[in-house]
């Protein structure tokens, strides 16, 4: 495993995004290898940003690198690469997965099915009601809440999870210093007891309005789908929606008033082909994974009531995977599928809880 601080290092390089480390790794291989090729490869190189160069000729990444270990001495906070044992699995697979991830708290293995709640952050009386319902139900089943921690649906939802004592995930869109609002200092605390507060950001770093859009691809790739209790039209709640869309994950929408202009974002992502949900069981139905935790109680699902939402291509797979774990290149073979087919296919089947991927790429079913 990488050293996690020489890729905290690389990371503090103003401009360093996901995308552009991800391919200096391929081309330099260890992370330590990294800014000295980039020292001496830059005139060679005219993809590389010019502030990337001049932030590390002036040594300013490295007065962030050590503001940002001073906070986490401070703080107790810790660092998880994305070769970390303890990453989240479906969070590897979105398309840019952040390199190392700075986290308050604990996780849990209950974090892997979770579900996001996001919306506008000013809810009418409807959007507060419909927020604290959902997220209530569904903590009720220990499911974990994902949010983004902001004013309005995010600290609500938040809040009834730790009201609850159930679990919670706060991905911040800021560096882990800054809390924002300033307001929910106090909530964040709270959310660290029992869950995980996170950030991909560098203290020191400034902050601007794509690192709130950056912060939303995380909240959607945490989790098994996104819901979005309330938004106008214009909310940044719908950049969630979206990236889970381009995720591969589960969308619901809860619809409102017509008049209002107050849910016609959560309309649109309705016309655009997000779930309508009124009632818990709507999105369960969905994610057979969180299903499960209703069977004891609800004697609703079959299998054959699980497969309706699998496609043809996902069903020949489950018909070759059982519980003792099947080498990728064989169900390749059986299934004559191309690779990048059945790697779509592979991965929808696991984000709806039917498969699990083992390490050296075996898979099992689950349902």
């Amino acid at each position: 495993m990488s050293d996690p601080l020489e890729i905290l290092k690389i990371m503090s390089i103003e401009g360093m995004g996901p995308r552009l480390y991800k391919s200096l790794s391929d081309k330099y291989g260890m992370p330590e290898k990294i800014i000295p090729g980039l020292i001496d490869n830059y005139a060679e190189d005219g993809s590389i940003p010019s502030g990337i160069l001049s932030s590390i000729h002036s040594g300013r990444y490295l007065e962030y690198f050590n503001k940002h270990r001073l906070w986490m001495k401070q703080s107790g906070a810790r660092l998880m690469t994305v070769d970390d044992i303890r990453y989240p699995d479906i969070l590897k697979h979105i398309y840019d997965p952040p390199p190392v991830l700075s986290y308050l708290g604990e996780w849990d293995p209950k974090d892997n099915n979770a579900l996001a709640v996001v919306g506008t952050r000013y809810p009418d009386h409807y959007g507060k009601r419909v927020t604290r319902d959902f997220t209530q139900a569904l903590v009720d089943l220990d499911i974990t809440i994902i949010s983004g921690l902001a004013k309005g649906v995010d600290s609500i939802a938040h809040f009834t999870a730790v009201r609850a004592g159930k679990r919670t995930i706060a991905v911040l869109g800021t560096p882990p210093d800054i809390i924002y609002p300033a307001e929910n200092r106090s909530l964040m605390r709270q959310i660290c007891q029992n869950g995980v507060v996170l950030s991909e950001f560098i203290v020191g770093h400034k902050t601007a309005p794509g690192c709130f859009v950056r912060r939303n691809r995380l909240i959607s790739g945490l989790s098994r789908g996104v819901i979005v209790t309330q938004a106008g039209d214009k909310s940044g709640a719908l950049a969630t929606a979206f990236s889970a869309n381009e995720q591969n994950r589960e969308v619901f929408a809860v619809p409102g008033n017509i008049y209002s202009g107050l849910h016609d974002g959560c309309h649109r992502l309705i016309k655009k082909g997000a779930k309508l949900i009124e009632k818990t069981e709507d999105i369960l139905e969905e994610l057979p994974v969180l299903m499960q935790k209703r069977l004891p109680q609800m004697n609703l699902i079959t299998e054959a009531a699980n497969l309706q939402d699998v496609t043809d291509s996902g069903k020949l797979i489950l018909s070759i995977l059982s519980k003792e774990p099947v080498y990728v290149d064989t169900i390749l073979e059986k299934t004559s599928l191309n690779h990048s087919k059945l790697m779509s296919v592979l991965l929808q089947l696991e984000l709806k809880g039917y498969i699990k991927q083992l390490p050296g790429k075996f898979y099992i079913r689950k349902i």
